[in-house]
């Protein structure tokens, strides 16, 4: 099943399913928009809300996995998490949302019980984010720090996506510290990927920290995204408020595709550097494409692997996966520097 199936990020999902010879279930909370869906593409369709597992649950009579990309996370997460504990059908989100990333990962404990797989964040930076911070972990095996910087290139927009960014913004910033998730003032520190010192990055609550923290061990792991130093000090001393106001601002806003990319399209990026306590370094960049597309990609993956694996318990896309699981997807490489 695909939730979310007529969302910015769920139809381009259901491009690459059917690329791939799938033929998902359709799901939503719109039924106008699933019908208009389900009769261009002669897919099956339900629709239903999330709010009410016992009214949700016939939906899922023969489901083995949902796939969500019905952001916000905040929102869908955790009710579709309890729909697929009770319905014994594993779930698989494109999520980056640090809360709902959290939630999920309580959940394994259940999902055993249930012998059903949990993956949150099959989607653009978890994916890409663990694949580099396990090079640079290979690499050093003694490292006690890790940053990551993660430069999306997107040639899309979505009201999801506006939700989950304002909502991360409201909470506050994140970031492991002595092995543990510490709440920080959002954009708390600035810095400069040496290889590229044109850019500035600024810690962000990121999903990122807490599945590289899980994959690498690593005590000390912050993650950024670009932001201008003037932004970066507003954010800083205000991060909660600008993100109350973006949250109210979003949940007006509609989906503003822009045109599909092509042969030319954006290339994003991440960087991640680690060190250790002798003040080793080592650094390594993974380059891949439009960060919606490679979402897309990844998701169709990791819903294939989960089928094929029959996976059990709650996983990030690399602890399922394997590491490497970024480097499947088209024009994705990593290069150690």
């Amino acid at each position: 099943m695909l939730y979310g199936a007529y969302g910015a990020t769920g139809e381009l999902i259901l491009e690459e399913a059917l690329r791939r010879g799938h033929r998902p279930l359709l799901a939503g909370r719109n039924p106008s928009r699933l019908s208009e869906l389900a009769a261009k593409t002669g897919l099956d369709s339900v629709a239903f809300g999330v709010e009410s597992v016992a009214q949700a649950l016939p939906a899922l009579k023969g489901v083995s996995l949902v796939l969500n990309a019905a952001g916000p996370f905040f929102e869908t997460g955790g009710p579709l998490r309890r729909l697929c504990l009770e319905a014994r059908a594993s779930y698989v989100d494109v999520n980056g949302e640090i809360g709902d990333f959290v939630a999920a990962m309580d959940r394994n404990t259940e999902a055993w019980e249930r012998r059903i797989a949990i993956i949150p964040g099959a989607g653009y930076g978890v994916v890409f984010g663990e694949a580099v911070a396990a090079r640079v972990a290979s690499r050093l095996a003694d490292a006690s720090w890790l940053r990551l910087s993660l430069a999306t290139a997107n040639a899309l927009s979505s009201r999801g996506a506006s939700l989950s960014t304002a909502s991360v913004l409201a909470g506050g910033g994140y970031v492991v510290t002595r092995g543990e998730l510490r709440a920080r003032p959002v954009a708390h520190k600035t810095w400069h990927v040496e290889v590229d010192p044109a850019q500035r990055f600024a810690a962000a609550p990121c999903a990122e920290v807490v599945a590289a923290h899980r994959l690498t061990g690593i005590k000390e792991i912050v993650a950024g995204v670009p932001l201008p130093l003037a932004a970066a000090l507003a954010l800083r001393w205000a991060g909660r408020l600008v993100g109350a106001m973006l949250l109210r601002k979003s949940e007006g806003a509609q989906a503003k595709p822009s045109p599909k990319p092509g042969s030319s399209e954006p290339r994003s990026r991440v960087w991640a550097e680690a060190g250790n306590a002798a003040g080793k370094r080592v650094t390594a960049l993974l380059e891949t494409g439009e960060g919606y597309t490679h979402a897309a990609m990844a998701a169709v993956r990791a819903v294939e692997r989960v089928l094929a694996q029959r996976s059990i318990g709650v996983l990030t896309p690399a602890q399922a996966f394997g590491a490497d699981f970024a480097l499947s997807l088209p024009g994705t490489r990593i290069t150690d520097l």
